[in-house]
């Protein structure tokens, strides 16, 4: 394996994202390369199983990026959210529950932690899973007023999921995965509560 020495690091943009211009050298091969690093804060983001239904809950939501793109902006997502200060993985992944789609939960599972897109980006993505009834939807969720939240709670089930993704019904990545990981407790004919 090559080593890499890093010789400078230099802040270009920041603001809710920090873009670094990064330099470095391979000395077996007297090589210097620039690369640029996005960094955001860590996130994690929640398979919702409710177990009644045989159904999983998404949010879908505007995004600026895929708008951008000349494609179809309003996108099925597992619903997730930035790690806030004092917070850890599973305490925001319990806020974020209740914020966008109205369900408490009072356990998860971890499934994985994930690198979305690292040859640009080092935000880490925390998947888990859980599941619910319908007597821990406490609020209608949609997201907050104050963060400019606009979302739709959608339910689906199971077994559309699959082809959801394979149709490109669903494109979001970190909601593939974290659907992938979760598929033997979605599709295991027992019970599980997490």
């Amino acid at each position: 394996m090559y080593k890499f020495n890093l010789l400078s690091k230099k802040t270009i943009f920041e603001r809710f994202i920090k873009v670094e211009e990064t330099n470095f050298e391979l000395p077996e091969q007297q090589v210097q390369i620039k690369r640029f690093v996005v960094s955001r804060p860590e996130a994690a983001a929640i398979v919702l199983h409710h177990r009644l239904h045989q159904s999983v809950i998404l949010i879908k939501q505007f995004r600026a990026p895929v708008f951008n793109r000349n494609e179809n902006p309003f996108i099925y997502e597992i619903p997730a959210g930035v790690i806030e200060d004092g917070e850890d993985a599973y305490s925001t992944i319990i806020r974020e529950c209740v914020e966008e789609t109205g369900y408490k939960i009072d356990k998860a599972l971890r499934l994985n932690t994930i690198y979305p897109s690292p040859g640009i980006l080092d935000e880490k993505i925390h998947l888990f899973y859980a599941t619910v009834g319908d007597e821990q939807k406490i609020l209608p969720g949609g997201g907050l007023d104050i963060e400019n939240e606009f979302l739709e709670v959608c339910e689906f089930p199971v077994e559309q999921l699959f082809d959801m993704i394979n149709s490109g019904q669903i494109n979001d990545a970190k909601s593939i995965v974290a659907l992938f990981l979760a598929k033997e407790y979605l599709t295991n004919s027992k019970e599980a509560i997490f």
